[in-house]
């Protein structure tokens, strides 16, 4: 099976609007949006063929998705099979009108990404690891993170590794993962004048770090 799960989520209103879709917008789906589209179609008429290319198509980019917030392999295969058993379920909810159904799947496995990491912090559990972006190898097709896209990543990765554990922490979530500053603020359970502050004297200090090797 590709899935396993013992209840429906209900977290999650049953549209995803528009606002939310341009925060993932820049997630390209691997087929032709037609073909999303078709399949989408599909598996809302419960067609289990179509629910099988679907997850084919878009699990690995998924994975990865949810791999960048919540640091865990484990926990991001629990995401993504609990989001896809919502998409068996819920296909009948998406709009074309509101973005593709690439953005439709991401925008929920970001939700559910960012509620994993709540119950992480909550047990004790948050990986203290290194950011996920700077153990990869550079992707040229990534334009998640203007920083990852310089020459010098590998000083700027350093550079990261130097912050306080605060800092960069809601530094990754901001750039490498997107979030924003009131997703953070949940997430990791902190005002949101805190995150801000964090983020500032983040930036502040691999400016100052950086400044030399652009300079060079």
């Amino acid at each position: 099976m590709l899935f396993q799960t013992s209840a429906t989520d209900t977290t999650y209103p049953p549209t995803v609007q528009l606002a939310e879709e341009r925060a993932v917008e820049n997630a390209v789906s691997p087929g032709p949006l037609a073909e999303d589209i078709d399949l989408m179609i599909r598996v809302a008429r419960r067609e289990i063929a179509a629910f099988e290319q679907l997850y084919d198509r878009f699990s690995h980019p998924m994975f990865s998705l949810v791999l960048r917030i919540v640091r865990s392999p484990s926990e991001a295969e629990d995401v993504l099979q609990d989001v896809f058993f919502q998409i068996w379920t819920r296909a009948p909810d998406y709009q074309p009108q509101l973005g593709s159904p690439f953005a439709w799947v991401a925008t929920i496995m970001r939700r559910k990404a960012i509620d994993r990491l709540r119950a992480q912090i909550r047990r004790g559990l948050h990986l203290v690891a290194p950011s996920v972006p700077c153990m990869d190898p550079p992707n040229p097709s990534d334009t998640r993170a203007p920083l990852l896209a310089t020459e010098r990543r590998q000083e700027v990765c350093a550079a990261l590794a130097t912050l306080a554990a605060g800092e960069h922490r809601a530094i990754e979530l901001a750039f490498f993962d997107g979030l924003s500053h009131q997703e953070i603020s949940e997430a990791l359970r902190l005002p949101i004048g805190t995150v801000k502050a964090r983020i500032r004297r983040g930036l502040f200090k691999l400016r100052t770090k950086l400044a030399p090797l652009h300079a060079a």
